[in-house]
């Protein structure tokens, strides 16, 4: 009998699942424990690199464990982190913990793609982790973080969409964080989405207008005036949560 578990088995079977597991398991523990200092950080992979010339063959999924963990050039990272996530083990919980290290990278590029990777899961538990990544400083990381919450139903998530939508500096945040909103039906969220219907950009008043349309069954025009009239006369239909 098979004693690892399916999502550790990849399709080709150049190496035990057991030693490819361990490989990353230890290597997350190490990346935790070794993330300050640039001494600590040259041991780390150091060993990294004596670990894997122990090792024979060319497995992928040893090969991006390597390169996320053995390498300071953050493409190479995102490289790896963008890999994992769309194997079909790619969101079980090791990987899971992979992103969420990766969340504290000082490269934007790594955080935005450990968001990817999180959303891309659907698990409302990452809504935590969307939320940070729907507060950074970086307009890459806030722009992966609204996309990456298009795949997440979370209600807690509402606030801070709704805040990326009005007040965002950069367009293409505001465009995804419009769409995210679409699985909330609440009054909030309509009225949010109405008032967004005069914005300037097309391509918002669209995401407004799509989502409305999906959360209403109404097809009025793509100006806020005849969806203000009719939310006042049903507002008692739509809920302040949910």
């Amino acid at each position: 009998m098979n004693q690892y578990p399916e999502f550790l088995q990849g399709p080709r079977r150049f190496w035990r699942a057991g030693r490819i597991f361990l490989l990353f398991t230890v290597s997350l523990i190490m990346l935790a424990g070794c993330s300050s200092g640039s001494g600590n950080n040259q041991n780390f992979n150091s060993l990294v690199q004596n670990w894997l010339k122990h090792l024979q063959g060319g497995h992928s999924v040893v090969a991006q464990a390597r390169n996320l963990f053995a390498t300071d050039n953050p493409d190479t990272q995102r490289e790896a982190i963008a890999w994992m996530s769309k194997q079909k083990w790619g969101h079980e919980k090791p990987y899971m913990d992979a992103y969420r290290l990766a969340e504290t990278s000082p490269s934007p590029l790594v955080r935005g793609q450990a968001m990817l990777a999180l959303g891309t899961s659907g698990q409302p538990s990452v809504a935590p982790d969307l939320q940070r990544g729907l507060t950074d400083s970086s307009q890459f990381v806030r722009m992966c973080a609204a996309l990456a919450a298009t795949y997440v139903n979370n209600p807690i998530l509402i606030p801070d969409l709704i805040t990326r939508l009005q007040n965002d500096s950069d367009a293409q945040v505001r465009i995804y964080a419009a769409e995210a909103l679409r699985p909330y039906k609440n009054r909030l969220v309509i009225e949010t989405l109405i008032n967004a219907l005069d914005d300037r950009n097309v391509a918002i008043v669209q995401a407004a207008w799509s989502d409305l349309t999906f959360q209403t069954g109404q097809k009025f025009p793509q100006h806020s005036e005849p969806w203000q009239q009719w939310l006042q006369a049903h507002r008692k239909e739509f809920g302040t949560t949910g």
